[in-house]
């Protein structure tokens, strides 16, 4: 920058001029639109190293000192974000969520609630048939059935305060289903296990009670007769081809549910059925008509069933990415299952899963309406903290919110135990961030907002999105046309979810094509996701490895010059050993967090898969932090780190 003035002492006098009236100005510039080129002539006469190519008369100087004084003139001084803003690090501009249509119906009229006693002395022919009548009940009369088959289910009577009208046994149940409803359809559970998912679609659609030949329910009519129409078509693929072509297009969704298979066959091709089929899910497949499967070897190259799987997920009968709801727990492979998360399935990588293998979503998604757009979840404020140097900020996250399942059961002790702990003192309630499905909002949105309400009472909880996001997937290896859908949907539950962090998952190899390609997706001006905390998968694998060792994170930038930070993993899965890095005991941990450089901005991801849980990890843990160690949120953390590189 050449300065053209008649003398020094004039010069710094009018710099004076710019330099208060930039100071007014700039806590309003996050609120007005500004002429472009007065915020530009003002910011070069701020910078601290002049730019020789860029010349300014004294004229100009005086002019733009008027013109900001004229602008600033009627400011409001916001202290926090002028100081801030002296200082190179001005708050991020929020994010830029649609606004929520007000027009939308919201109102649900629940009909009276009955719950629904299921005890040990139900068989599982029974126990599935219960569960798909309270889905159809569900379907035709909103919220108007509740399960309680174990402690769990209990334990939300009382949290939700349902008042139940009447409460009857599993027999009574069905022997009003079977009065009520105008057919069923019949089948063998013994001779046809391999098929029950099968038979479940049928009736699902057609609306009809499932009765096995052993029960001594009398129906009106027989609408599908399982043991005549699949007797020539007596394996999962014969059954499910048949199924599809004559159910699919009245389904609204893919599910899957193992019907009794061995979990960790010798053999994972040709596992045995050695235990009964759950009934967890089943109430929704009913409720929603959802199309119900379990292929074995659905995803094995060269299997025809993985023909016909492909075939079923490629025919445009449901959205891609496919959500694939239940589990897929085929083919357990040096500790997990190989296709869990559904993307690496199919080569036409367009899948990912909706972990939800409980009961009672039927009754939740129907009780009230669906959270839909900003505004309506608030969670707490985040922590007012300025970047210090000489600090060391790490957030811990209480991981797998994306299993529906935990969170209607664990998550929701451990997070009531969190509370218990907070109201002991602040000293055992710094910050911490849980990991929740963003299908809440949809599948059980009153379970959604007793976990916000469990947050604003301590004050200190926060949430996060799970991996990958939207669904359970590995996003880098989806079909590049469904990468963008992908992302489109998760900005859009990180808005309706009032958070910006998402925990990330990809396949080991894929990091770098992640943080190159799919990651800067999110970068962009004004998104909602200003955090990435990434898992590789396997987890004891490392990852940017091509950063250098002393990095804990990278801010990845978008074509706009929107930024996200991304971190490195950091898994904390048990805690019984002093060298595992992935199972130390909270001394041990404790020490590493000690250890880190002082400014570092990093994350811990708890699961509790190794042994973990709240009591023994993270609760353990406080007191032996050092002063220097600052518990934050993800949201701060993703905000300190970029604020850190400003």
């Amino acid at each position: 920058m050449v300065f053209t003035t008649d003398s020094e002492d004039a010069e710094r006098s009018r710099r004076g001029r710019i330099d208060s009236s930039w100071r007014r100005l700039l806590h309003r510039a996050a609120g007005r639109a500004l002429p472009i080129a007065l915020v530009l002539l003002a910011a070069a006469c701020q910078r601290s190293t002049p730019n020789p190519n860029d010349v300014v008369t004294a004229a100009d100087v005086l002019d733009a000192a008027d013109a900001l004084d004229a602008v600033a003139a009627d400011a409001e001084v916001d202290s926090g974000f002028l100081d801030a803003a002296l200082t190179d690090r001005a708050p991020l501009p929020p994010p830029l969520c649609p606004a929520r249509d007000a027009s939308a119906p919201r109102d649900v009229v629940a009909g009276p609630l009955t719950v629904v006693r299921v005890d040990g002395s139900s068989t599982a022919p029974q126990q599935l048939a219960v569960h798909a009548c309270a889905g159809l009940r569900n379907r035709a009369r909103p919220g108007s059935v509740f399960i309680n088959a174990n402690a769990n289910d209990a334990a939300w009577i009382s949290e939700l305060a349902l008042a139940p009208a009447s409460t009857v046994t599993a027999a009574e149940f069905l022997s009003t289903c079977a009065a009520e409803l105008p057919s069923c359809v019949r089948y063998d559970y013994e001779a046809q296990r391999p098929l029950l998912p099968n038979i479940l679609t049928a009736a699902a659609v057609l609306g009809a009670l499932p009765v096995d030949r052993s029960m001594t329910l009398s129906c009106a009519t027989t609408s599908f007769d399982a043991t005549i129409e699949l007797r020539d078509r007596n394996t999962p693929a014969l059954a499910t081809r048949y199924v599809f072509d004559r159910f699919a297009a009245q389904t609204t969704g893919l599910a899957m549910l193992n019907p009794g298979y061995e979990l960790a066959p010798m053999q994972p091709a040709t596992p045995r059925i050695t235990r009964d089929m759950g009934p967890a899910l089943v109430d929704l497949v009913f409720s929603e008509r959802l199309f119900l499967i379990f292929l074995v070897n659905g995803c094995i190259d060269g299997h025809p069933e993985k023909e016909l799987l492909s075939s079923m997920v490629n025919s445009g009968r449901w959205p891609s990415p496919v959500a694939v709801y239940g589990y897929n727990n085929s083919w357990f492979t040096a500790g997990g299952y190989l296709y869990e998360a559904q993307t690496l399935c199919l080569a036409s990588r367009n899948m990912g899963a909706i972990a939800s293998e409980t009961a009672n979503l039927s009754y939740f998604s129907t009780r009230s309406a669906p959270i839909e757009g900003p505004g309506i979840l608030r969670q707490n404020d985040p922590e007012p903290i300025t970047y210090d140097p000489t600090r060391t900020y790490v957030a811990f996250v209480v991981g797998d919110g994306d299993n529906i399942d935990f969170i209607m059961s664990t998550r929701r002790e451990w997070i009531q135990q969190r509370a218990a702990a907070c109201r002991a003192g602040a000293a055992t309630c710094p910050p911490l961030t849980w990991t929740i499905s963003s299908h809440l909002t949809r599948l059980a949105p009153d379970v959604l907002r007793w976990y916000y309400d469990q947050g604003r009472r301590t004050g200190r909880d926060y949430f996060a999105l799970p991996p990958s996001g939207h669904l359970y997937a590995y996003p880098s290896s989806l079909a590049p046309a469904a990468r963008d859908r992908f992302v489109a949907a998760t900005e859009e539950d990180a808005c309706s979810l009032g958070l910006t962090g998402v925990v990330h998952w990809d396949w080991a190899g894929t990091w770098e094509d992640a943080e190159r390609v799919f990651l800067p997706r999110y970068a962009r001006l004004g998104g909602p996701v200003r955090g990435i905390f990434p898992v590789n998968v396997p987890y004891v694998l490392p990852i940017f490895t091509w950063w250098p060792p002393s990095r804990f994170f990278q801010i990845v930038t978008g074509a706009d010059g929107g930024q996200v930070a991304l971190f490195k993993p950091r898994s904390w899965r048990g805690v019984n050993s002093d060298t595992d890095r992935f199972f130390l005991r909270p001394q041990r941990m404790a020490e590493e967090i000690a250890a880190y450089p002082r400014g570092t901005v990093t994350w811990v991801y708890m699961t509790s898969d190794g042994g973990l849980n709240l009591q023994n990890s993270y609760l353990a843990l406080l007191a032996m932090l050092p002063p220097h160690v600052q518990l934050v949120s993800t949201d701060t953390a993703a905000r300190l780190a970029i604020e850190s590189r400003r």
